[in-house]
């Protein structure tokens, strides 16, 4: 890293934390919206549907101020709307206010920091190393997010999840006046400029990472109510997941020193197989054991995933007018899943969940060989 651009990296980092948190807390709040306010399976998963919603359309209309507005000023109107809404939700009960509020709180807050926070670290001189430490970071919030949430929860009800995603907004905000206020000026490719038709292998790279995604985060989403509905105590399903999220930093840098040394098709397969199976195995009575290595395989096979998948998007796309959309395609995929999820299930059918999120990855399977058959890696 730069050390010019150290307390710029550092802040973009913050913003970016503070935009995605509630992402990595989603199962936990998931859960604490049954256990804490009697909501239903299906009136959950819609919740965190909307909340993944507008965060997915905030990175979509991300393209029209990335360019036009100071950072700071953008940073710390997000933050504003992150700290508002999260210690409004702490007051909300209703279900359809809940619903209207979280949207708001991930359209205006929660997904406008978290797209900053990612264009301000692609602006560096050293992107990918910058984007290492930033995925480091998100690990470890989500590691100590599955370690503490848990807990206070049990305690403050909905507000131990929305209390210390305001109190992260409020840490960010100190750190504004160290963020750039724009990125560098690009000069466009005078032969991709001229490229204006659809290119059909981007968007089925996009596909595979929607479908993908509509498995994988739901699933995950609803381990808290699977641990629960198997009679497993709440603070040790947090324990689970605190060592799954930690352990599973190993996906993204084993992938990394992979990265050039085999093609693809064959670890991405084999990644999103182990999911597959693991996900078909959540069934019947399990112990706390059984339950933290199979959070542990799902985690570190969904993190070796993820960097494969938006590899080969950025190979099939030369312009980088695809690439931009792979943050709205990894959270528009997770909110249709629990969209679907919502519509699909009754009550708390965590089977059926199960089975739906094996579909998906299932199909994911098939449409990527599709498209990594027509590339050469």
């Amino acid at each position: 890293m730069n050390n010019k651009e150290t307390p710029q990296v550092t802040a973009a980092i913050l913003v970016s934390c503070a935009g995605i948190f509630m992402v990595f807390g989603m199962p936990f709040f998931v859960g604490g919206l049954i256990s804490e306010l009697g909501f239903t399976q299906a009136q959950a998963n819609l919740i965190s549907s909307a909340e993944i919603a507008g965060m997915a359309l905030s990175s979509l209309l991300g393209a029209a101020w990335i360019g036009r507005f100071n950072w700071r000023h953008v940073a710390l109107f997000a933050l504003f709307a992150v700290l508002a809404g999260n210690l409004l939700s702490c007051f909300v009960e209703n279900f359809q206010v809940l619903v209207a509020t979280r949207f708001i709180t991930g359209l205006v807050g929660h997904g406008t920091a978290f797209a900053l926070g990612v264009a301000a670290i692609g602006s560096t001189s050293q992107p990918d190393r910058n984007f290492g430490f930033t995925i480091a970071s998100q690990v470890t919030m989500g590691a100590l997010t599955a370690l503490i949430v848990p807990k206070t929860i049990a305690i403050y009800g909905i507000a131990g999840m929305c209390a210390p995603a305001a109190i992260l907004a409020v840490v960010a905000m100190a750190f504004i006046p160290r963020l750039a206020t724009s990125g560098h000026t690009q000069i466009p490719d005078s032969n991709q400029s001229k490229r204006t038709g659809i290119l059909i292998l981007p968007l089925l790279g996009l596909l595979v990472m929607i479908i993908w995604q509509m498995g994988v985060g739901p699933f995950f989403n609803n381990l808290v109510p699977y641990g629960i509905s198997i009679q497993l105590d709440p603070s040790d399903i947090g324990t689970a997941l605190f060592l799954s999220t930690g352990l599973s930093i190993i996906g993204p840098l084993t992938a990394s020193a992979l990265a050039n040394k085999i093609n693809r098709k064959i670890p991405v397969c084999i990644a999103l197989t182990i999911q597959l199976l693991i996900i078909l195995s959540f069934q019947g009575d399990i112990t706390w054991i059984g339950f933290t290595i199979r959070a542990i395989l799902f985690q570190t096979a969904w993190n070796f995933t993820g960097p494969f998948l938006m590899g080969m998007i950025a190979n099939l796309d030369e312009s980088g007018r695809y690439s931009v959309l792979i943050p709205a395609s990894q959270l528009g995929g997770i909110a249709l899943g629990h969209a679907v999820i919502a519509s699909l299930v009754q009550g708390s059918n965590l089977v059926l969940v199960n089975y739906f999120c094996a579909g998906a990855i299932f199909l994911s399977i098939f449409l990527f060989i599709m498209v990594a058959g027509k590339i050469k890696n």
